[in-house]
């Protein structure tokens, strides 16, 4: 079988976005290539009866971001035609184990990491559910994690994903671990990427129940705004909370909303144009 590759060009506030797209349309994933000026989106399509569709469909949800309030979205697309091999390789040679921190190291399944200087490995399948650790706001947090996880604490991570900062919470000593997101081929995933883990943890679509010692957040900006509320009551009196996903244009924006429901600043971590903000709730 042949295979489409497709680029699109993104800021770096927009690729998730635009990745989203790519998701929709069935590309079964995407990734950005950071090095590239400005960022690529990339994805793959089969080249069947149904190319011409999804890629009209795909250039119609790009124009559509603008609308939506996304800036910097390409919807100029790139397409090269690659044969089956070349795209499982190809798409393989995207992913590489990457340290995060002081003792993480997330690897794709077919990788055999270095652990010789006892770095933890946490496995992801990069799949359809973001969160690979090649994303800024994804080291972030699980450097973060490294940090503010202590033994036998009890940990929520809104928004899942591929599950890696669940994973990562439960390798780094949680006693226990609830996650959740939306979309229930990610919750699939992630209990997939947890399984091969060894990783014990509860995923569901609807929001955790109870509270929590920590709660881990990385999703957009608007997404954190609005649940701010919902997440403080998840949050134990001098509980904390690890916000990411914040391009530093809104970081105000979300340090307000969660400020008022009660939270503390601890400290703020950047990287790039990328901000993680964490807070510790009041004992009020």
């Amino acid at each position: 079988m042949r295979w489409a590759e497709i680029s699109v060009e993104a800021g770096a506030d927009a690729t998730d976005a635009v990745g989203n797209c790519f998701n929709e349309v069935g590309c079964g994933g995407f990734v950005v290539q950071d090095t590239h000026i400005p960022p690529q989106v990339v994805g793959y399509l089969p080249v069947d009866d149904r190319i011409e569709d999804r890629l009209s469909t795909l250039t119609a949800s790009l124009e559509a971001l603008a609308s939506f309030g996304v800036e910097n979205a390409g919807t100029e697309i790139t397409i090269k035609y690659v044969q089956e091999d070349d795209w499982a390789n190809a798409w393989k040679a995207y992913f590489k184990p990457i340290p995060i921190g002081r003792r993480l190291i997330v690897t794709p399944p077919w990788e055999d990491p270095d652990l010789s200087d006892g770095r933890i490995p946490i496995v992801v399948d990069p799949g359809m559910a973001f969160g690979t650790g090649s994303h800024p706001t994804t080291q972030l947090c699980l450097a973060a994690l490294e940090d503010y996880v202590q033994p036998g604490a009890t940990v929520a991570d809104i928004g899942t994903g591929s599950g890696i900062l669940a994973i990562a919470a439960s390798k780094l000593g949680a006693g226990s671990v609830a996650a959740n997101d939306i979309d229930s081929l990610a919750v699939k995933i992630a209990a997939e990427n947890a399984a091969v883990n060894g990783a014990a943890i509860e995923f569901g679509v609807e929001l955790p129940s109870g509270q929590y010692d920590l709660v881990v957040a990385n999703i957009l900006a608007d997404v954190i705004i609005g649940l701010s509320e919902e997440i403080a009551e998840r949050v134990k009196p001098e509980g904390v909370f690890i916000a990411s996903g914040i391009i530093d244009t809104r970081e105000t924006d979300v340090r307000m909303a969660v400020e008022t429901e009660g939270f503390s600043p601890l400290e703020t971590r950047r990287q790039g144009d990328w901000v993680a903000l964490i807070f510790r709730r009041s004992t009020v």
